[in-house]
């Protein structure tokens, strides 16, 4: 796809990878909305996007509210145009405990941002990418939907559950010329990566590395789509200093 000119809308995007992907589709001409829940986190990525001569725009957005999905998405349509990229970055964690220990409200929790406002933004879109015979939907999804790691169930479970969405995506509407892709990060430098507290910092990925591999992948022409989950993954392990 050639991103200039297209319209995107980026989900987390305030701060870590979201926001990093916003800056990388904006140098590449996309017109970006980003969205997340701390108004001065956005306002600051907008304002850095901006300055960098982007055109950025941001939503202060909950997606574990169905309704400020249906909003975030005719936000985009407001200012730009329909949506021609969606980037599902949005994401909370919920480590550290065997899968007995969990509450339904961490289930519910993990779920609704995770995978059900993947979900009802990608509905969202589809109609209209589907009739423009245009669209990519990515999936920031992470290493944990493609292993199992332990005390890691429900969030494991949501990114498993949204590489899966992608090849339903494609399944449905790839006649249609719409790619969907499941971009599968390790550990990265991002708030919610260091709050781990990784005995090697240092070996964990840069959220501009992984930006960057989105941009390559949703730039690649037409008749080309990464049909499985794209694993980018730490050459040293963050959890073993090296020697």
């Amino acid at each position: 796809m050639d991103i200039s000119g297209k319209v995107a809308v980026v989900t987390g995007g305030g701060t870590g990878i979201g926001a990093a992907i916003a800056e990388e589709l904006s140098k590449a001409g996309a017109r970006v909305l980003i969205a997340g829940r701390r108004a001065r986190r956005l306002e600051e990525t907008a304002a850095r996007i901006g300055a960098e001569g982007g055109q950025v725009a941001y939503r202060v957005t909950d997606v574990g509210i169905p309704s400020e999905c249906e909003g975030l998405l005719k936000e985009a349509e407001r200012r730009f145009g329909p949506v021609d990229i969606l980037v599902n970055n949005a994401a909370i964690k919920c480590h550290g405990r065997p899968i007995e220990s969990h509450s339904v409200e961490d289930w519910d929790q993990v779920m609704d941002i995770n995978v059900r406002a993947a979900f009802l933004l990608t509905c969202g879109v589809l109609p209209s990418m589907k009739s423009r015979k245009t669209g990519f939907i990515l999936m920031v999804s992470s290493e944990s939907g493609m292993v199992y790691y332990r005390d890691q169930s429900i969030y494991g479970l949501s990114k498993h559950c949204m590489n899966a969405l992608v090849q339903f995506i494609l399944a449905e509407a790839k006649d249609f010329n719409i790619h969907a892709v499941a971009l599968c990060p390790g550990l990265t430098d991002t708030e919610m990566g260091l709050g781990f507290s990784p005995p090697a910092p240092e070996n964990c990925l840069s959220a501009k590395v992984v930006a960057a591999c989105a941009r390559w992948v949703i730039s690649q022409p037409d008749k080309i789509n990464v049909a499985q989950p794209l694993a980018v993954c730490n050459m040293w392990d963050p959890w073993k200093t090296t020697p």
